[in-house]
């Protein structure tokens, strides 16, 4: 099972839309595990995880998570519309689009 971490600044929204995210891809069949984190915590969690969503709001601190994290797990920044939202499914979405590591 892969492990999708979502990082807004304190973690409630992102804590939000990971449950609509996980309820999707639970309808879909998907074997991913969704979870969020404020950005305080976002260093001492990370190496569990294989990939990783920035909120638009702190897009600015993604080289910064991206060091965290090193090289090889990818991170992007979600869209504002569908992250302000909460649009779990077209997240989702964006995550396959750009993420198909995570499904296959």
């Amino acid at each position: 099972m892969k492990k999708l971490l979502i990082c807004c600044l304190f973690g409630n929204t992102a804590q939000s839309l990971a449950k609509k995210m996980q309820h999707a891809a639970d309808a879909r069949g998907m074997r991913l595990l969704i979870s969020a984190v404020g950005l305080d915590n976002f260093a001492s969690v990370a190496p569990a995880f294989d990939a990783f969503l920035v909120a638009p709001h702190i897009q600015y601190k993604l080289e910064e998570l991206r060091a965290e994290i090193g090289e090889g797990k990818p991170i992007t920044v979600i869209e504002s519309y569908p992250f302000a939202s909460l649009d779990g499914e077209k997240v989702l979405e964006f995550v396959l689009e750009n993420m198909p590591e995570l499904v296959a």
